[in-house]
């Protein structure tokens, strides 16, 4: 049986999904601190009604704990159970609802307060905001699908196997999407040179 003792040393999502089933509190919180962020940058991508993506995470992990005593025991993926989970309630709730107001992206991290005064890590700071913001317009006009599999392959880590399991389509299509997407990056005139920079980033990873 998996105990708070446990958790000393940082779990594995494996450990935390035993303890959870085991009714374990800790478990659970843990692994609501550790996903709830990015589920909710992920449900961002397929709904732009906040108010139905934040109910939609919170519900799979009202789930997750409401039917732990049925959960599967030996899950291969904690996180694919979740995205997918998410997935389908947000597609779900989207029928019903339209959208209401702009998202805003939940950091994955705080950002800290101060910096050093450095000078070459403010210029660093500011170049790197620069590049994330045209990212992020990149991206902005990607269609939802292909937005959605770029998510989970490059900023996830998903497998394209995964991929076709959370969005519930074959592996061909998975690998189209990312070559639309990738070809739409290359094709952008006005953003050449970021687009040179993802082309390579998705290429390498």
């Amino acid at each position: 049986m998996i105990t708070s003792d446990t958790f000393i040393l940082e779990p594995t999502d494996q450990q935390l999904w035993s303890g959870i089933r085991y009714g374990n509190e800790q478990a659970y919180t843990r692994l609501f601190e550790r996903y709830h962020r990015t589920l909710y940058n992920y449900g961002s991508k397929l709904s732009g009604n906040s108010a139905i993506v934040e109910d939609a995470v919170q519900e799979v992990f009202i789930d997750v704990w409401r039917l732990r005593a049925n959960l599967t025991e030996n899950v291969t993926s904690v996180k694919f159970y979740l995205y997918r989970a998410l997935r389908r309630r947000i597609h779900v709730a989207s029928d019903k609802f339209p959208v209401t107001e702009e998202l805003t992206m939940l950091p994955d991290q705080e950002i800290p307060s101060t910096y050093s005064n450095s000078e070459t890590m403010l210029i660093q700071s500011e170049s790197n905001s620069m590049i994330s913001r045209k990212v992020k317009e990149m991206l902005s006009q990607l269609p939802e699908r292909q937005l959605e599999v770029i998510t989970l392959r490059y900023f996830e880590d998903f497998s394209v196997e995964e991929i076709a399991g959370i969005m519930g389509i074959n592996e061909k299509s998975v690998r189209n999407l990312i070559y639309k997407a990738i070809t739409s990056f290359r094709q952008s005139p006005q953003n050449f040179l970021i687009s040179v920079l993802i082309f390579c980033l998705l290429v390498i990873l």
